[in-house]
């Protein structure tokens, strides 16, 4: 009667050996609704729970739960990759990281990745499934350099998760084990012969709808700013007198100061001033986009004019798949055949590395061989 009792009061298992043993750490209550939630307690660990429906299955985790935490496997004892899902680390992402981050676009790859993978736990994303998403991306007319921008996403939550919220991984970061899609080389597109002087006459048929159209690309060639450097340009940061214009608010996330050339001073001294400060009315890239996209339609509809007055053959070439950025492209490449050295190069384009002012620096093979005689 004895034994019976102390049975009775005591949680106790069957090991594989078929011997009565007791949990020494494990405790086990009844909810209402007739579940068991099986408790684990170590002292210097955190406890850890999980309920089930049936106690048999309560014990056996515990069983388990009891050994890993024996040997001191928090991680094992805790699941963490296997309770939270990816939604819950994009929501935990998006409030502490975005905010110190420039831009919006990490945003958008992220509600992808929470859109594909929101519902899974952690732990249940594998290579595989990451493999699959980068196929279907590729597969819906993404570029591969777009695909890249996804999944590096991707990966910076996993390593979010694993850095900062310490939830261990069941397996390395699974978007690292894939193999990347294939980027395209580094553009190299140079302004041809009179392609500026078409731009500059499309954006100034436009000057009384459109202010500032010729001499943000003026700007834009002479100093070699990125577009989102010269929307955000304010009139009190720049000194005409001194000719420089700091910029606070770098892709970098340094500030720099950028020397102005004459042909700069020009274009900002004929700009009217705004009320609230800023030299250019475009509040954001994609509104200065359509701008672009209608300037450009004009110069190649009056380049094919003058070719046709002219009769000469158009070079199909002419402004073909150029963009905004490529200026930056030309204005770097310009400064190095104006004869500035890397550094002063690199205090105007503000890179801040040899290999990345290279990938924007196509100095013409004519030029150099001007120079070599």
């Amino acid at each position: 009667m004895i034994l019976l009792g102390l049975i009775a009061s005591m949680p106790l298992f069957w090991d594989n050996m078929g011997t009565l043993r007791e949990f020494k750490m494990a405790t086990f209550v009844e909810r209402a609704n007739g579940n068991w939630q099986a408790r684990v307690r170590r002292k210097g660990m955190p406890a850890v729970s999980r309920t089930f429906d049936l106690k048999a299955d309560a014990e056996v985790w515990a069983r388990e739960a009891e050994r890993e935490a024996q040997r001191g496997n928090i991680a094992a004892l805790r699941n963490e990759a296997g309770r939270i899902t990816v939604a819950q680390v994009v929501d935990h992402y998006e409030k502490n990281v975005l905010p110190r981050m420039r831009g919006n676009g990490a945003k958008g790859y992220l509600r992808s990745c929470k859109v594909k993978f929101g519902s899974y736990y952690l732990g249940a994303v594998n290579s595989v499934a990451v493999a699959a998403w980068r196929d279907e991306l590729l597969d819906s007319g993404l570029s591969g350099q777009s695909v890249v921008h996804y999944l590096n996403a991707l990966s910076a939550l996993f390593s979010h998760a694993e850095k900062e919220l310490s939830i261990p991984l069941p397996a390395a970061n699974p978007v690292k084990a894939i193999r990347k899609p294939a980027t395209a080389n580094a553009r190299d597109r140079r302004l041809r012969p009179d392609e500026l002087e078409y731009l500059l006459r499309g954006a100034a048929m436009a000057q009384k709808r459109v202010i500032g159209l010729p001499e943000i690309i003026t700007i834009a060639v002479e100093t070699s700013m990125r577009l989102g450097e010269l929307l955000a340009m304010r009139w009190d940061r720049v000194d005409l007198q001194r000719k420089t214009a700091h910029l606070g608010d770098s892709k970098n996330g340094e500030s720099r100061t950028v020397a102005l050339s004459r042909a700069a001073i020009a274009a900002l001294d004929g700009l009217p001033r705004r009320l609230d400060g800023r030299v250019f009315a475009w509040a954001a890239s994609d509104s200065f986009e359509k701008a672009w996209t209608r300037c450009k339609a004009r110069a190649l509809e009056s380049y094919r004019e003058d070719c046709k007055q002219a009769g000469t053959e158009p070079d199909p070439a002419f402004l073909l798949d150029l963009r905004f950025h490529d200026l930056r492209h030309e204005a770097t490449s310009r400064l190095f055949e104006k004869g500035l050295g890397i550094m002063e190069v690199a205090s105007m384009t503000g890179h801040k590395s040899l290999a990345m002012l290279k990938r924007y620096t196509h100095v013409e093979a004519e030029r150099l061989a001007a120079k070599l005689g």
